[in-house]
């Protein structure tokens, strides 16, 4: 016989009181057990109740011994949750539990002190020694009731108090009802269902049935569905809207799965959170069923037994999936608001307005279509395709800009790009939103005319959903990072990623709306092509098709759309310089005056991190790092440079230290100056600094040290070695021969040391770097290759046009342009760089448009030259006019 659960409670306390905690619980958990071994089939609540009632009693009586000792004044309760929450705990349930506190967790000494005793207990010394089982709570506290969704929110709806002598759990609920979109957590349920049931085998199978996700799990989610309304326990759903018959069906497949749990030994672990390897009923358990009845039943008794209890389970089975069935389909049928008094439903097939009275005027309908698509954004739920015909009906003939526009950009859920996507099916909506995008979406660009595949509207929406990505990666790194902060600050911190999510709401929304408009106004670049008679049509129209300038196109969705004044001023500046990083990566030069004027540009480093996301987001698959990666490298290290001037304080050789790098080491890379410390390359110093140290000793017999590396998809070679003018031509010459071509180039001296560290990108080609590349290349340095005055009869044609510039003093940057290719040339300026200019190289540039080549070569001038004489010996020795 089962002492009903409401006294239940006394009995656990006197067993405890008189044989302890550890030999009641075992005592009581055996008797529970021999009710669910016995022949009984319809008392799985009443023991159910009476097992949950074993945990929580003893719980709760710790629970409130802890809170008297500790002395904790503030509010506390321990609450059971889901499973054990509706008292439901079979012979292998998790005992669901959480700790509430109405003030923050952080620096809780009291929590500190439960957990001590549960979570990270001392073997022997533990809550779990003493009570015969283990307890887990998860923590929560009043200001984290945002925090809990899905799943969590789902367990949270069943919470009943263990121990509560302040009220928190009443307060806790509250607090859920008033914070929870019910809307949202109906939507969790509903792909939480449609999933388990996509998965549940046929209710006939009798192998391999998971009969929690297949069976219990499909029932819970139609009653969290009816809970959901008004954030109900699933004891009152139970009471008001689920049939008898229906909730018998329920109770006697939990008899069915703790007889299944008690058969075989338990298992180590779970398959999944919330599942248990014993919840998988086999061939073998479907056949066990007359085992029930015991020792004393003879064969024909067990046969028949057996029978009628896989005849109950079976109807069980289609009664839970049926109840399921029509409480969703109920739902959607009849509409399930998005909240009580929006006109804006989910049906059957998607989101629809349902109103009696529809808007007449072109604002009011516009807002009513775009208030669609925002729900149907936040909530990444599909519209119904029927509003095509509805709400949206020729809507390119009335859409006008209204701040739900605004809302769409900044919204922080969904995608927005999908939100386009939809809008592009009816013809003339984007460009009543946004002037201009007709002639943009239809025109043919580079990409469009390369690739082949698709227009630019579609290349455009791309462009959103990697920023989106780009969003969805840095926020899912930060949440797994144990340290965040270190995270933000290390290597990783400076991806597009992490620097998304570094980004605020403003500069967010402003990168999203620069990308949707970045061709559309007229910029003083799109004037300067347009002039440019030399450029084919399409290059000189590939951009400013509002015909709008700048300056003035986005005012209107200041009032129109309520953009922040600081959003649309972004986008603005987003697309004046939606070149700069190429522009400056491409002058091979990121100096201190260069990264001073760009930073000068961008004003904040806000500002800046906006234009450097920006442009990864618009460059991710067109001219990216997979194809132009030395041009990426360059763009990151300007990146890292501008960031750091923001930050003038920080300490540039204290992380090299610490990663291992000797103060001889660092004695050197302090001599090769500050332009290395600022930039990316200093992070090769690990595996170079040790080689440094050996040639600065003067030992003969330590030769250069020459190897190829990647950083990121550039592939680098690093040169180690005795600074001589001429080291770079050798080292062009030898790649030349090798028949591997370098894009960019930075040598770095130090100068007191005679040492230099050189690091040369090289192209990438269809075949790798040749394996004795490293080989060839140190042997050039060694021996001085290609540098003889007779190897200037062998240099590759010099055919094009020079300039000649001073960049700042003591530096000047010789400029070649031809139209054929750069094989070899490389090597013959440098050669001439060195033989004839006597110049020191500092770095080097290549890169190739559509028909011309361009080389750009940084050098020091032998002291007392003059820029007049260098460009005389141009003119004279390198054969070719000079501009």
């Amino acid at each position: 016989m089962i002492t009903k659960p409401g006294t239940y409670e006394a009995r656990v306390r006197e067993l405890a009181l008189e044989l302890g905690s550890l030999a009641a619980f075992q005592r009581l958990i055996a008797e529970n057990d021999a009710l669910f071994l016995g022949a009984g089939l319809d008392h799985a609540r009443d023991t159910m109740a009476a097992r949950t009632a074993i945990y929580t009693t003893l719980i709760g009586d710790w629970a409130r011994s802890q809170h008297v000792a500790f002395g904790y004044a503030r509010p506390f309760a321990v609450v059971a949750i889901g499973g054990t929450g509706r008292r439901e705990m079979t012979p292998r349930s998790d005992i669901d539990l959480a700790f509430l506190f109405y003030d923050p967790l952080e620096g809780n000494a009291f929590l500190a002190e439960l957990h001590r005793q549960t979570v990270h207990a001392m073997p022997g010394k533990g809550f779990e020694e003493v009570h015969g089982f283990r307890i887990e709570p998860f923590p929560f506290s009043l200001d984290g009731v945002s925090e809990v969704t899905g799943k969590d929110l789902n367990s949270f709806l069943d919470m009943r108090a263990v121990y509560d002598p302040d009220g928190l759990a009443r307060t806790f609920r509250e607090r859920l009802r008033e914070k929870v979109d019910p809307f949202e957590h109906f939507l969790y349920v509903r792909t939480f269902w449609k999933q388990q049931l996509a998965i549940a085998p046929a209710c006939e199978s009798v192998d391999d049935f998971d009969i929690k996700n297949g069976a219990l799990r499909i029932f819970q989610a139609a009653v969290w569905t009816l809970a959901g309304h008004g954030f109900l326990h699933s004891d009152e759903v139970y009471r008001s809207s689920v049939d008898a018959s229906d909730l018998a069906a329920y109770y006697f497949l939990l008899r069915v799965r703790s007889w299944v749990h008690l058969r075989r030994p338990a298992a180590s672990g779970k398959s999944a959170p919330g599942c248990h390897p014993e919840d998988i009923l086999t061939y073998d358990d479907f056949a066990s069923f007359g085992e029930m009845l015991g020792a004393d039943a003879g064969p024909d008794e067990k046969f028949e037994f057996g029978n009628e209890v896989r005849a109950r389970f079976l109807s069980a089975r289609r009664r839970v999936v049926a109840f399921a069935r029509g409480v969703i389909g109920r739902e959607l049928s009849e509409g399930r608001r998005v909240t009580p008094e929006s006109p804006i439903i989910l049906g059957p097939a998607g989101l629809r307005r349902a109103v009696s009275h529809p808007p007449r005027t072109d604002y009011a309908k516009s807002r009513a279509a775009l208030s669609l698509l925002l729900a149907s954004q936040r909530y990444s739920v599909e519209i119904d395709p029927a509003e095509l015909h509805g709400t949206f009906r020729n809507a390119g003939d009335w859409l006008v800009r209204v701040p739900e526009l605004s809302e769409l950009f900044y919204e922080s859920r969904g995608s927005l790009a999908d939100s386009f996507e939809f809008l592009s099916q009816i013809d003339g909506t984007a460009e009543r939103l946004f002037p201009g995008y007709r002639k943009f979406e239809s025109s043919l660009d580079g990409r469009v005319m390369s690739e082949r595949r698709s227009l630019r509207g579609a290349l455009e929406r791309q462009k959103t959903r990697d920023f989106e990505r780009y969003l969805a990666e840095g926020t899912e790194r930060l949440k797994r990072s144990p340290n965040p902060e270190k995270l933000i600050a290390s290597e990783e911190g400076a991806t597009p990623a992490i620097q998304a999510v570094l980004l605020d709401f403003d500069h967010r929304a402003a990168v999203k709306l620069a990308l949707k408009a970045k061709r559309l106004p007229v910029t003083a670049a799109d004037e300067a092509a347009r002039a440019d008679h030399t450029r084919p049509l399409y290059e000189r129209h590939s951009s400013g098709f509002s015909g709008i300038p700048l300056a003035e196109y986005f005012a209107p969705y200041a009032s129109d759309c309520r953009f922040s004044t600081a959003a649309l001023e972004i986008a603005r500046f987003l697309v004046a310089n939606r070149r700069a990083f190429k522009e400056l990566a491409e002058t091979g030069m990121s100096d201190d005056a260069k990264i001073g004027e760009f930073v000068r540009c961008c004003g904040d480093e806000m500002r800046l991190r906006a234009l450097y996301v920006f442009t990864c987001a618009d460059r991710a698959l067109w001219e990216s790092e997979s194809s132009e990666p030395a041009r990426w490298w360059s763009i990151r290290e300007i990146h890292q440079k501008a960031v750091e001037t923001f930050h003038p304080d920080n300490d540039r050789t204290g992380p090299l230290l610490a990663s291992g790098c000797g103060k001889e080491e660092l004695a050197i890379l302090q001599d090769i100056g500050a332009d290395f410390f600022s930039g990316a390359y200093r992070l090769h110093v690990l595996q170079l600094g040790s080689h440094l140290v050996r040639l600065a000793r003067k030992n003969d017999a330590v030769g250069p040290k020459v190897d190829v590396t990647r950083d990121g998809t550039s592939p680098i070679l690093r040169v180690a070695a005795r600074d001589y003018r001429g080291l770079a031509a050798s080292i062009t010459g030898a790649l030349w021969h090798s028949k591997v071509e370098p894009v960019q180039a930075h040598l770095f001296s130090a100068m007191n040391h005679g040492l230099a560290l050189d690091f040369f990108h090289l192209a990438l080609g269809v075949q790798p770097p040749p394996q004795d590349l490293a080989t060839n290349v140190a042997e050039a340095i060694h021996t001085r290759l290609d540098i003889a005055d007779a190897d200037e009869a062998t240099l590759p044609e010099i055919d094009g046009r020079f300039t000649l510039t001073e960049t700042r003093p003591g530096l000047h940057c010789l400029r070649f342009e031809t139209i054929r290719n750069a094989s070899g040339l490389i090597y013959a300026l440098t050669y001439k760089v060195f033989r004839h200019l006597q110049g020191n190289i500092h770095a080097l540039k290549a890169h190739t448009t559509r028909d011309h080549t361009y080389i750009s070569i940084y050098y020091s001038p032998p002291l007392r030259s003059t820029l007049d004489e260098a460009r005389a010996i141009v003119e004279e020795r390198f054969g070719n006019m000079l501009r």
